[in-house]
């Protein structure tokens, strides 16, 4: 398969190759050393699930005696999705009480339903499963990445190294969120469709399941159009495809919003007017930078946020002008990224950067895919995607800020 620039064209040559293997194996190793490094004797792999001391009390009464990594503070969203795993019954009271927003945290249930039967019903087995379901996301991610960009030479293997370590990718193994292993079934989505046109269906499963993971997967659902499909009957065949892509995750928000109503299900505040909210992540990065003291992310906040509104502004227009199924499946996340709000953004200073970078995963993705091969290539790599610095430096053990 070609990557996705057509300019890309295969390299045999033996320096190249050895660039590549070199490329791989450096990120491939800070990430199995990074992953390795969270492993606790007493505890396992539950410090990827920052669970916070705050909600100690209101824990499910499974996890009782189990030895659970516990971090001061609140803690992360990670926690709430794995005792979601250990017991994805939504109704019952305890599961009501241990999550700080039952019907948000519920509308991605699949994730956690996956880590509950392969942990069998076995609360400390769960645990474990769920911290490291992001860990074999960023493997099967790798190889499809390996796949897209393969014949690409050495900016090829750049471009993998950059999707894979980027600050939303690492953050979301970091943390055990929902961003990667949607990002995954997105990425293969539209990888399958790039590559059989006419099988519009399979890829309408995959976008289906991903819903279930993260809601805002099903943006996606515009890689359906008749251009894309190749569907015959005039181009109506992409109505059925997008019907099996929405339909999963609005059920189950529906169902959710019936018998959980508990939590705030609208979700207002992860929306703005366009640009308000990233305006004002300068000014309180600026204030905070003169206030004190200093923290990384003031630093790398506008940085990413400039590299992300670059990103945005690329991928919609490449995907105005050209017919790539990877730009039309990133539109809705480029346009998303101006709408986001400040619960996205952050609503301590500073920092909600992260949470936006995750967010926009397929937007990061697709904006290095389709890079184009010219002069300009190292510069467009690498200058939108400066906060992949912070990303490893957040990756790094014992690093936190």
């Amino acid at each position: 398969m070609k990557p996705p620039d057509s300019a890309a064209s295969p390299s045999a040559d033996p320096g190249v190759v050895r660039w590549r293997r070199a490329i791989y194996a450096l990120v491939i190793g800070f990430f199995v050393f990074g992953v390795a490094a969270r492993w606790r004797p007493d505890s396992g792999f539950t410090p990827l699930l920052r669970f916070g001391r705050q909600f100690e009390a209101v824990r499910l009464p499974e996890l009782a005696g189990l030895k659970i990594a516990t971090v001061p503070g609140s803690g992360y969203d990670g926690q709430f999705y794995a005792q979601l795993a250990v017991n994805p019954d939504v109704t019952a009271p305890a599961v009501q009480r241990a999550l700080d927003n039952p019907t948000y945290r519920a509308r991605r249930i699949l994730l956690p339903l996956v880590a509950h039967l392969l942990g069998a019903g076995r609360p400390g087995l769960t645990l474990q499963i769920y911290a490291l379901l992001n860990v074999v996301a960023w493997g099967l991610l790798a190889w499809l990445l390996h796949r897209v960009t393969g014949g690409a030479g050495v900016a090829g293997a750049a471009i993998w190294a950059v999707c894979l370590l980027n600050l939303g990718t690492l953050d979301s193994v970091r943390e055990s969120l929902t961003d990667l292993p949607a990002l995954l079934l997105l990425a293969t989505a539209v990888w399958l469709l790039e590559r059989a046109p006419g099988r519009a269906w399979p890829a309408a499963l995959l976008l289906a399941a991903a819903g279930l993971v993260r809601e805002t997967a099903v943006l996606a659902v515009t890689l359906f159009t008749p251009a894309r499909t190749g569907a015959p009957r005039g181009g109506r065949g992409w109505f059925g495809p997008a019907v099996l892509t929405l339909l999963p995750a609005a059920a189950w928000m529906l169902w959710l919003a019936r018998v959980s109503p508990a939590g705030n299900t609208a979700g207002s505040a992860n929306f703005g007017w366009p640009g308000a909210a990233f305006l004002r992540h300068f000014r309180e990065c600026g204030a905070a930078l003169l206030a004190g003291p200093f923290h990384w992310q003031f630093i790398f906040g506008p940085v990413a946020a400039l590299g992300l509104a670059w990103q945005s502004g690329t991928v919609i227009r490449r995907a105005l002008a050209g017919p790539s199924v990877w730009d039309r499946a990133a539109l809705p996340f480029a346009l998303l990224f101006w709408f986001l709000g400040n619960a996205e953004w952050g609503d301590r200073v500073g920092g909600g950067y992260m949470a936006v970078a995750r967010v926009c995963l397929p937007l990061t993705l697709v904006y290095c895919l389709r890079l184009r091969r010219d002069r300009w290539f190292w510069w467009g790599l690498a200058l939108p995607n400066l906060c992949l610095l912070h990303a490893i430096m957040r990756f790094w053990p014992d690093f936190t800020s």
